[in-house]
């Protein structure tokens, strides 16, 4: 800050420099970003494909079908919501363990990301997300 006379009766005006006034906005800036928590997603190994085998040529032992607004199809029968967690426990315990997951034309990616959460919270482990023609 630079205090200079002024022109008239000896009365000191100041001048504010813009220095001071960026550095604060730096240091502001600095505490936020460092203060700021940010929270990975769970993370789920997902391989991708073309057809509804597995890598080593298998069938899959379960397609998971979601349609629109993230209705699921179990092995091309149509599951309610309250009822899909159950069900996918219900197939993990009888001993299915590879998963295809065809997403139809208008789920969104949010219907996709709840399948698998809810294939992960029910045990499968080898998912595989294939294209929507390849599993029918």
């Amino acid at each position: 800050m630079r205090i200079e006379p002024a022109a008239q009766g000896g009365v000191f005006r100041r001048r504010l420099g813009l220095t001071p006034l960026i550095d604060v906005i730096f240091l502001l800036l600095l505490f936020f970003m460092l203060t700021s928590t940010f929270q990975r997603a769970g993370e789920l190994a997902v391989s991708g494909g073309d057809a509804g085998t597995s890598a080593a040529g298998e069938l899959p032992d379960l397609i998971v079908k979601i349609e629109a607004g993230g209705a699921l199809a179990l092995n091309g029968e149509h599951v309610d919501a309250p009822d899909v967690p159950d069900r996918l426990s219900t197939l993990h315990d009888g001993g299915a363990q590879r998963v295809a997951v065809s997403a139809g034309v208008e789920a969104s990616v949010a219907d996709l990301t709840l399948a698998l959460d809810r294939l992960a919270q029910a045990g499968f482990e080898q998912v595989q997300v294939v294209r929507g023609a390849a599993v029918q």
